[in-house]
């Protein structure tokens, strides 16, 4: 066959890059030329010679100066087959690119089907369609020694899982690929490995052949143990690159048209209504309604009392107005019925109106009142050495929180003291209702993002709506509604960073800010912040230190400034706590101090105090009663917290589909996926590890609550999870119906509590009645 001239386009361009190869790359020249002209293809063949010290060049000179169609390239020395790939695409002319190795062990005869497969055939022969940019060598049955195979095995199974390209010999020599998808490569150093992840990254399609292997017969494998630890080493940069989105093009691919976005954005708008409109209805009618028939028997036989003492001349007028008498003086003294459920959501309001009415973080003026005790409280000096009752909680939300109420007391010359009814409703509605809305807002979001089917969004939406505990405690001050609400909106920025590209300062801000702040308010989400900040810097480092730390630091440094004004030091109150009450042994020991204040510096819940009044307040956790004595055995704790009285799974069954979730979210293509579903799994597994392994006094369930309330933060992020195994259930029959029955089942736990949250579980009750739990 006569030769062509040098100056003509070819179809193929081979790359072969060598270093110390003499008597292999000769060979394989001759045999490279005889396959290709017999297969009639028009073909040049560039060697890269990576700093040869051998003969290697000479030969490639030699075949060279016979052939115009052979050129030898040494633009550099030993910077690696990376670069020497890099160097040989980017001289490359042919339509299409053929890369094999120097040392013979790859078959020339393979390269006409890989050629095929990408639609490059011999001139005159008809024409194939491409099945592919990229067809990758599959080395079967692979000749080289175990101790070769082994490692490679691992690796290509932990690039296959990690990168999501599932292919059996990722790093196989010889590799088909067009022109202009090699030219797009990235081959920075140690990235040859990859290219076939490189090529899907950038769009392209890969596909696997497999290949004839042959055995090395001259020269030393440049194979070693430490090239399989500088894979594993790249295989986490070209990860990192994945998950940030800095391998994909440039130019966004249009997205096709959603022609039921706005039927779903219906669906949205009908579950957030109903949601929002039933807990504003909850919150209109909130009160301590199991205190009623209490208040309402003490009210009747005062009266009777009274009436009976006036005797008979009484009129039915004067009875009925000594009835309203006695009504009214109740209601005042007694404070009976109240909007504030629970000593643990008083021990904020608490804070919120010292801080308005006396300017004081200290609340034992107000805990005087009727209906204003609470349990969750600690006793320590002030500056000036005084003993002050503090509340137990960390003072940064209460703070924001005294905000409205101070506008609102200024507005109307009310007090939660002489109006807690009508003053108590308003401001649940702005603390609960307001935070509800914006975490249902930003869940949605999240769902929309992530999901990928009408039915799998819509019923995940239903989850967050009316499917969790949440819900429930969306009546009361909790601090969880808060930190929930936070990391909803950090999750949804986050995802618009990732996934939609606004990856502006204000958005790294907001995403900063948002985390922080969720673990300002609920502690261990300080797990989620971290991880927050980790992917972001992924992301974009220089925004990332730039406004996302700043906005964190922002939100720690208000955290502990009011740590230190409300307590004197930065540390919270929880971090004063102890399972030993000394100031309690103390007192036994010594009668004298049995009517003293007393307190213990090294556990601020061991106190005795006398208020105000004169009277003398003694911690209720120097004997705690019932649940709040903690559970001794872990086992039998963790049996409840995961799937007894208090389960998270068989409270909300719904929560039943986050692993399957992370595992099909893992599997998903494109940036960020497999980043996020290692933070939510190691966020969850983190909180719930570290509250199972609490002291056994801190092993009560959250105290008397209808569910394990220290984990309803993670909401956000467990709904996220449960949408890709919602997308896969909802496509059949039977897993809508398992997805109907969960959510049904989840929403008896919602519902059971119906006017106060701070109650037994219903499982628990149930429980009980049958004898097979001990009444609490």
């Amino acid at each position: 066959m006569p030769l062509p001239h040098a100056d003509a386009v070819p179809q193929v361009s081979l790359v072969i890059p060598i270093r110390n190869e003499a008597g292999n790359i000769g060979p394989l020249i001759e045999e490279i030329t005889s396959t290709l002209d017999t297969a009639g293809l028009s073909w040049e063949l560039l060697v890269i010679d990576d700093g040869s010290t051998d003969t290697s060049p000479a030969e490639v000179a030699a075949a060279a100066a016979a052939d115009c169609r052979i050129r030898c390239l040494s633009p550099h020395h030993g910077r690696g087959k990376s670069a020497a790939l890099a160097t040989g695409f980017a001289a490359a002319r042919g339509v299409a690119v053929v890369m094999l190795d120097g040392d013979g062990q790859d078959d020339p005869a393979e390269i006409p089907g890989m050629l095929a497969r990408l639609g490059v055939t011999p001139a005159g022969r008809p024409a194939t369609t491409a099945e592919a940019e990229l067809v990758n060598g599959w080395k079967t049955p692979r000749l080289d020694p175990w101790h070769k195979t082994m490692p490679s095995r691992v690796f290509n199974l932990l690039v296959s899982w990690l990168t999501g390209l599932s292919l059996h010999d990722h790093n196989c020599g010889l590799k088909a690929m067009l022109t202009s998808t090699a030219t797009r490569l990235p081959l920075n150093t140690g990235m040859h490995r990859f290219i076939p992840v490189l090529a899907q990254a950038a769009g392209s399609r890969v596909v696997e052949q497999p290949v004839h292997h042959r055995r090395r017969t001259r020269g030393v494998s440049k194979y070693g143990v430490s090239r399989f630890f500088r894979g594993l080493y790249d295989l986490g940069r070209v990860w990192l690159l994945l998950q940030a989105g800095r391998l994909q093009p440039p130019a966004a691919q249009p997205q096709p048209v959603d022609s039921t976005a706005s039927l779903r954005r219906w669906g949205y708008a009908l579950l957030a209504t109903l949601a929002l409109g039933g807990l504003l209805g909850r919150i209109l009618s909130v009160a301590s309604i199991d205190r009623l028939a209490w208040e309402n028997r003490l009210i009747t036989t005062t009266a009777d009392r009274r009436l009976a003492e006036a005797g008979e001349a009484v009129s039915a007028a004067e009875a009925s107005q000594i009835r309203q008498e006695v009504a009214d003086t109740i209601r005042q003294e007694k404070r009976l019925l109240r909007p504030f459920l629970s000593a643990n959501d008083r021990s904020r309001w608490l804070t919120i109106r010292s801080l308005v009415e006396t300017g004081s973080f200290a609340i034992e003026s107000i805990a005087v009142e009727p209906g204003w005790d609470t349990i969750d409280a600690v006793v320590h000096p002030d500056a000036s050495g005084d003993l002050h009752l503090y509340s137990s909680k960390p003072p940064l939300l209460s703070v924001l929180l005294a905000g409205p109420y101070w506008l609102a007391s200024r507005l109307t010359g009310w007090t939660l003291g002489s109006h807690p009814f009508e003053l108590g409703r308003a401001l649940l509605i702005c603390y609960s209702l307001v935070p509800f809305a914006i975490g249902l807002w930003a869940c949605f979001g999240c769902i929309e993002q992530i999901g990928r089917t009408d039915g799998g969004r819509l019923w995940a939406a239903a989850v967050v709506a009316a499917g969790t505990m949440l819900t429930t405690f969306a009546v009361v001050l909790t601090n969880h509604l808060f930190a929930a609400a936070c990391v909803a909106v950090s999750l949804r920025v986050l995802l618009a960073i990732v996934h939609e590209g606004r990856r502006t300062w204000g958005s790294f801000a907001l995403t900063g800010l948002a985390a922080g702040l969720a673990a300002a308010f609920d502690l261990p989400a300080l797990a989620w912040t971290a991880g927050v900040v980790l992917m972001l810097a992924i992301c974009d480092a220089k925004r990332t230190l730039l406004a996302a730390v700043p906005a964190v630091l922002l939100v720690t440094a208000a955290a502990l400034g009011t740590n230190l004004l409300a307590h004197g030091t930065t540390w919270p109150p929880y971090a004063f706590r102890s399972s030993a009450p000394v100031a309690t042994q103390v007192a036994e020991t010594d009668p004298q101090l049995a009517t003293e204040d007393q307190w213990n510096p090294n556990n601020w819940y061991d106190y005795r105090y006398t208020l105000p009044n004169g009277r003398v307040l003694e911690s209720y956790w120097r004997r705690p009663q019932g649940i709040d004595r903690g559970e001794q055995s872990l086992a039998v704790y963790a049996l409840h917290v995961l799937i007894g009285h208090h389960g998270i799974f068989s409270l909300t069954p719904a929560w039943l589909l986050i692993l399957p979730g992370l595992i099909l979210l893992a599997r998903r293509p494109g940036p960020g996926w497999q980043m996020l579903t290692m933070v939510i799994a190691i966020v969850s597994l983190t909180v719930i590890g570290f509250y199972l392994t609490r002291h056994p006094l801190d092993r009560n369930y959250g105290g008397m609550t209808s569910g394990f309330r220290w984990v309803f933060w993670l909401t956000p992020l467990w709904a996220a999870a449960i949408t890709p195994a919602a997308d896969s259930c909802s496509t059949s029959r039977r897993g809508g119906i398992l997805l109907l029955a969960v959510l049904g089942l989840s929403a008896i736990s919602v519902a059971a509590p119906t006017w106060n949250p701070w109650t037994m579980p219903w499982l628990q009750r149930w429980l009980v009645h049958c004898g097979w739990l001990p009444p609490i």
